[in-house]
């Protein structure tokens, strides 16, 4: 592993563990102030750090946090020396993975920060079956 790959490690470790204590300015301690993060439930987009902010909050009333509440597996960076991606499964308060998670980051003034965020979850698509009852 490279230094950057290392350096973004720590990044994530760090933010996820923000996530576990439900520590908002952890959360958004490494993100900038122009994020975009598409994400499971609506809207759409969020655009920028007040509206990151608000996904948190919402997802907070859901998620009780602690060490079981957000885990990443397979996590997974690629890097250059001033962008990068990472993905990984995600374990929501549960025992198999349930969702994806794509960031990306960018390096500012020696310092990488999440400049985007996508989270996904799959969905079923019925079986021929169902769609020929239709």
């Amino acid at each position: 592993m490279n230094q950057n790959e290392v350096d973004i490690r720590k990044v994530v470790e760090v933010w996820v563990k923000a996530i576990q204590d439900h520590d908002i300015k952890g959360i958004l301690a490494q993100h900038t102030h122009d994020i975009v993060m598409f994400d499971v439930p609506v809207p759409l987009q969020n655009l920028g750090l007040e509206a990151y902010k608000k996904t948190w909050d919402i997802f907070f009333q859901y998620n009780p946090g602690g060490e079981d509440s957000f885990v990443l597996v397979d996590l997974k960076i690629t890097a250059s020396d001033t962008v990068a991606f990472c993905h990984a499964l995600l374990k929501i308060g549960g025992t198999e993975p349930e969702c994806r998670l794509t960031i990306g980051l960018k390096k500012i003034n020696g310092i990488w920060y999440i400049v985007h965020e996508h989270h996904s979850a799959p969905f079923a698509l019925p079986d021929e079956t169902e769609t020929e009852n239709r």
